[in-house]
């Protein structure tokens, strides 16, 4: 499975702090807002040029104060998607498969953890299996 760049990362805010955070990444870090996919929370997508690179999602289910943690997933865009399954199967990598439709394009995603708990989110932009 040639993983063929990091797709992006996303971060869990309060809505309190998303047009904080987002003003961070546009304005320090020089992100522009884009076209954000329809999801079930709020949150923006921040652009470096035509690549969505991080992903701001509001949730209010962060733990208490001391033990914030806001990096929730790394996601990779990759290609050859059915041999990349065979071998999660050989190795028994638990995973959970998604096949849908994202800003009109057919995609499948794969997400897992690793060893220590970071979720890893694969994207094989227009491969589905049958």
């Amino acid at each position: 499975m040639p993983i063929t760049g990091i797709n992006h990362i996303n971060i869990e805010v309060t809505a309190e702090q998303l047009p904080k955070v987002k003003a961070f990444y546009e304005d320090v870090m020089g992100l522009k807002p884009g076209f954000r996919a329809k999801s079930k929370r709020d949150g923006a997508w921040l652009y470096a040029q035509d690549q969505p690179v991080i992903h701001l999602s509001v949730t209010e289910d962060l733990m208490n104060e001391a033990d914030k943690i806001h990096f929730n997933h790394v996601a990779f865009a990759c290609n050859g998607l059915a041999q990349f399954k065979r071998d999660l199967d050989i190795q028994q990598i638990q995973y959970t498969l998604e096949q849908r439709s994202l800003a009109d394009r057919e995609m499948t995603q794969i997400f897992f953890y690793d060893p220590v708990g970071i979720k890893i989110e694969l994207n094989f932009a227009g491969e589905t299996l049958p």
